[in-house]
């Protein structure tokens, strides 16, 4: 039993309604969620926005946040020695501008699967990367001392300094 021209198995709901779709829903929009509202999982393109799934007004590509975004991705860029990580930090900054270039100009939804494959991707590399001199930086500084309290003979001190530098380098 239930309406004409409905197949066996079929829900009564509205035309082109998928299954398991609420009544008035459109089609991708979530249980819950307000007409036009998008999903937070395509917001939330690899991590670019720590925020938009809470205020989608301050997302970085298509909210207000992109400046503070970018301010702190440029800070990164000024922070860090390695030309190498200062161009890429650029690179991904550059290509979310032109993003958010995109969709302002033509309010159509960014990519996200470009955006995650080239702002993404890029950005979590680069994380790792800055990590790394970060930790690369701290063991530069910290100087090797050594564990027991009687004082090294003096022929000794470069060979030991070696042993000590190549104990906290992992070799």
């Amino acid at each position: 039993p239930g309406q004409p021209g409905q197949q066996p198995g079929e829900q009564p709901g509205q035309p082109g309604e998928q299954p398991g779709q609420q009544p008035g829903q459109q089609p991708g929009q979530q249980p819950g969620q307000q007409p036009g509202q998008r999903a937070a999982t395509n917001r939330q393109s690899g991590g670019l926005s720590r925020f938009a799934a809470d205020n989608p007004a301050s997302d970085p590509l298509t909210g207000d946040g992109f400046t503070e975004w970018s301010d702190r991705l440029r800070d990164v860029e000024e922070m860090v020695d390695s030309a190498e990580l200062r161009s890429e930090a650029a690179r991904i900054r550059d290509r979310a501008r032109q993003v958010r270039l995109d969709f302002r100009r033509n309010s159509q939804e960014p990519q996200w699967n470009l955006v995650e494959k080239m702002i993404a991707e890029p950005l979590r590399e680069l994380k790792r990367n800055v990590s790394e001199e970060l930790l690369r930086r701290s063991a530069e500084k910290s100087a090797p001392v050594p564990i027991d309290r009687d004082p090294v003979p003096v022929e000794f001190t470069d060979a030991v300094q070696k042993y000590y530098e190549s104990l906290g380098s992992g070799r």
